[in-house]
């Protein structure tokens, strides 16, 4: 969401306090959302749409912030997919945002086999909330959009219905046409050649010539492009986790590593939410030592020392279990059970586009596998690119779009080979 000043009113309670005034097109949304909220005969949903750069976390505070001083509204949550995304949000200044899962289930055990399984709660901040605030909504499944339904609760839905459709179901919150279109790009967005380059793609447009605007290039994938895609300093998404094992199995190689074991230096990501630690699904840290076999009673097991981003302290033991790694180099492993209580990691040398959804990084290198998205080929350009916040490189794969182009120079990276 967009900086600003969020003032603590009581417990749960954020008043947005914006350094400038919502523009004509947010009045208009602001209005619409206000005459959605005191409507009680109004739909339960209402989805605020708006492709990247058009303010939709901006107008959202503001709505906030309006319904607070309007309308008395106290209690209300904001819930996000993932846990990657709940933690931008906090970031920005909504400590209370959480994951939907958080928020919607609570854990259970089984009475016969003891098993820990998750089930709808009764209470929580659900059961006193007025509104529910769901951001990036168009990556919720069905499954949770129809137990947010179940909430009897009025849901904001945030959404650029042009990213991809969530991995379970169709979309059931972003399926037909939005309650209210953002279609003006701020200042900073018009400025930026990440933003213009979205734009083009979502009208399913490429650049008519390979090169570079700015920070952001746009090359062919080819052998001489293949060591943009190993710079340590820029996360690199793709599409197929075949994609990733190869690439990551190569950078590796290219680094020394020969062993299965994660060495200090590499990139790992969380793939499991433990809110008790602190930890969530996407987050990106670096290992602070080599991974070591656990002991005692998490024999078996792998220790990780790691710096988290955005975390002063690194962790200095985390149990993991060690399929995730070990995937890449076992073609066709079967994913084994493991218990609720052990943490997931993974290299994260390359993430895939659903993976980063939610997420944001200063610098991101595109590897286009497009192509295996089908019909979904221009929204997972569109996705992909949109997780960078200042520099791009998009790699495009069997495309010749012509024009003098040279490889940027980079400060980091790894040697070709």
């Amino acid at each position: 969401m967009e900086r600003g000043l969020f003032r603590r009113q009581g417990p749960g309670d954020w008043l947005f306090m914006p350094s400038d005034t919502p523009t004509d097109e947010q009045h208009r949304a602001i209005q619409a959302i206000d005459a959605w909220y005191r409507d009680d005969k109004a739909p339960q949903v209402f989805w605020l749409a708006g492709e990247a750069g058009t303010g939709k976390t901006r107008t959202t505070a503001f709505v906030l912030d309006h319904l607070q001083e309007r309308r008395r509204l106290r209690d209300y949550v904001v819930g996000a997919p993932t846990g990657k995304a709940a933690q931008v949000l906090r970031r920005k200044g909504i400590e209370g945002a959480a994951t939907l899962h958080s928020l919607l289930y609570a854990p259970r055990k089984d009475g016969d086999t003891g098993e820990l399984f998750f089930a709808r709660r009764p209470d929580g901040p659900l059961a006193d909330a007025d509104l529910i605030v769901c951001d990036e909504g168009s990556m919720v499944g069905d499954d949770v959009a129809r137990d947010l339904l179940r909430t009897d609760k009025k849901i904001l839905v945030i959404a650029d219905d042009y990213q991809l459709p969530p991995v379970s179901g169709q979309g059931l919150f972003t399926s037909g046409e939005p309650d209210f279109r953002l279609t003006e790009p701020h200042r900073t967005a018009r400025e930026s050649p990440v933003i213009r380059l979205a734009h083009l793609l979502r009208r399913q447009e490429l650049p008519r010539r390979f090169g570079s605007v700015g920070k952001v290039h746009v090359l062919p994938l080819e052998r001489r492009t293949q060591s943009l895609v190993m710079r340590q300093s820029s996360q690199a998404i793709c599409g197929t986790h075949r994609v990733r094992t190869t690439y990551t199995r190569r950078m590796r190689s290219l680094l020394g590593h020969e062993t299965v074991m994660p060495q200090a230096g590499e990139r790992v990501i969380c793939r499991r939410n433990q809110k008790d630690e602190g930890l969530y699904n996407g987050m990106i840290g670096t290992l602070t030592r080599p991974a070591a076999e656990a002991t005692g009673r998490d024999a078996g097991l792998w220790s990780l020392g790691v710096q988290m981003e955005d975390e002063l302290r690194p962790r200095g033991k985390l149990i993991v279990h060690s399929w995730m790694f070990q995937a890449h180099y076992e073609e066709g492993m079967v994913q084994p059970r493991v218990g609720k209580d052990i943490q997931l990691y993974d290299w994260a040398w390359l993430i895939t586009c659903h993976a980063s959804q939610g997420s944001e990084f200063p610098s991101v290198t595109v590897v286009d596998d497009s192509a295996a998205f089908r019909e979904h080929r221009w929204r997972w350009l569109y996705t992909a690119v949109t997780r960078s916040r200042e520099e791009l490189v998009l790699l495009l794969r069997n495309v010749d779009l012509g024009g003098p182009w040279q490889i940027p120079a980079f400060d980091d990276g790894l040697p070709s080979g």
